[in-house]
């Protein structure tokens, strides 16, 4: 996109949700978001759990392969499955600091096919699994 003394707005909103079981082995890096031609604004990264285990989410940047880990935070026992543990916010202040945009909200921007992925430092428990969305616009 050429440089422009206009402002630019977010365009395209997306939601986009991974899911992990335990067929993933422990560290496997899945995508949950890629960023568009002129660069993404990412709101959040929610994670939920059936797991009756707690577990380490790690957030990673990949840029031309290669992947650059920005945050880990733990994802408890049955987040945001059983009404009283709220889904995990993998871009919660407490685990890693960001800007805030003129509405409060923290963000993290991408460039033109930056990946956003997650892994688990651990197996998900056998027939539970842990799903991630991630909130974002593209420009």
């Amino acid at each position: 996109m050429a440089i422009s003394h206009r402002p630019v707005f977010v365009q395209n909103p997306k939601i986009t949700p991974v899911s992990f079981t335990n067929a993933d082995a422990a560290n496997t890096k899945k995508t949950v978001f890629t960023a568009g031609s002129n660069g993404t604004k990412v709101l959040g990264a929610f994670a939920s759990s059936t797991d009756t285990s707690n577990r380490i989410a790690q957030l990673w940047l990949t840029r031309s392969a290669t992947s650059y880990l920005i945050a880990s935070a733990v994802v408890a026992t049955l987040a945001g499955t059983e009404g009283a543990t709220p889904t995990q916010n993998l871009l919660d202040s407490a685990m890693i600091v960001l800007p805030i945009d003129n509405d409060g909200q923290p963000y993290l921007f991408l460039e033109y096919a930056d990946t956003l992925q997650v892994s688990f430092t651990t197996q998900v428990t056998a027939a539970k699994q842990i799903d991630v969305m991630a909130l974002a616009s593209n420009f």
